[in-house]
């Protein structure tokens, strides 16, 4: 099978943008989701790494077969994993210890390798570059989950897809989304100035674990690296954010950088599951919370009853009815649904 003649020629699809009464009446604004849990793997990773994937294929000759390696606890491991899938490719994702078990089996039913090994993502990309990749049959591709720019562009779909939304309804007052590494945040950034949107302000949210996007630009631009995350949104949990991120929330793009507490995401992830009957991750949730919280209308205080704000609802795939139901218990919160 090549790329071209497959009917599943993208790694992605398109997703809805629906609007949400709850937040709507919540915020006092007009609340649109980007639902990106639709997506095939579960998240909003099947844009990049499935880019990653798709253009590595499809610029390679009629039958090549190459071996893609991700380093990843989750949700980029999932999205690489299902993209080498339908190409009819290798893949070998390398989780660390500490990964869930849940996700470890859903990302090998997708049809990937699974190496074990170390205790954080750094330690797996190392065991992949130093031990894996050399010892490759095929044509070696290392999947970085967020720092590549095939990665950005594939991303920067989501962005495309919401203007073509929008035809002929101006542009949106904001848009939301959650931060880690910064690879979807580079994309929309992307994304947007592709079609003159460079006025579109984005607030990008942390958790207080992780919030390194947040540092560097305390810092006036200086790329701070957090050694040991420690948050629940475990997708969230990288050492650092590109300096292309840096360079653009404080440079090039109107971005509002914000931070919330675990506590927080825990609630707006067991609140939208009680209005939306949808269960997200922490690190959806981290998105979403400044919205329950009342902190966006802190940060944007122009927003209004006209004001219409896009919230990219990430996915993920690490979330279930018990996860929702411990983070209830040790944050002491009401269960919704």
């Amino acid at each position: 099978m090549t790329v071209d003649s497959s009917v599943y020629a993208l790694p992605y699809l398109e997703t809805p943008l629906v609007p949400s009464l709850y937040l709507s009446e919540q915020t006092g604004s007009k609340v649109l989701l980007k639902l990106e849990l639709c997506q095939p793997s579960g998240s909003f990773k099947s844009r990049g790494l499935g880019n990653l994937v798709y253009r590595t294929v499809s610029s390679a000759p009629p039958g090549s077969v190459f071996h893609f390696f991700s380093p990843s606890g989750g949700n980029a491991g999932c999205a690489t994993a299902y993209a080498s899938k339908l190409y009819n490719q290798k893949c070998t994702v390398c989780v660390p210890s500490t990964t869930n078990p849940v996700m470890v089996e859903r990302i090998r039913k997708t049809g990937a390798n699974v190496v074990v090994h170390g205790q954080s993502i750094a330690d797996a990309e190392k065991h992949i570059k130093e031990v894996l990749m050399p010892l490759s049959e095929e044509p070696a591709v290392f999947c970085h989950p967020y720092n590549n720019d095939l990665v950005w562009e594939g991303n920067s779909t989501m962005a495309h897809e919401i203007v073509k939304q929008f035809s002929g309804r101006g542009r949106p007052d904001a848009v939301v989304c959650s931060v880690g590494g910064g690879g979807m945040y580079n994309g929309i950034v992307q994304g947007f100035e592709h079609y003159g949107w460079t006025d579109v302000p984005i607030v990008a949210v942390e958790t207080e674990g992780c919030a390194t996007l947040s540092a560097s630009i305390k810092s006036g631009g200086k790329q701070i690296r957090v050694e040991r995350p420690n948050t629940i949104a475990t997708s969230l949990s990288t050492v650092d954010v590109t300096t292309q991120t840096i360079d653009y929330a404080m440079n090039q793009h109107p971005t509002y950088s914000t931070v919330v507490s675990d506590a927080e995401a825990a609630e707006a992830c067991l609140r939208f599951a009680g209005d939306h009957k949808l269960m997200i991750e922490a690190a959806c949730g981290t998105a979403l919370a400044p919205l329950y919280t009342g902190k966006l209308q802190e940060i944007l205080p122009d927003l209004g009853p006209d004001s219409v704000v896009v919230v990219i609802v990430c996915g993920g795939t690490s979330v279930s009815r018990q996860i929702l139901e411990d983070y209830a218990k040790k944050f002491n919160l009401d269960i919704p649904f």
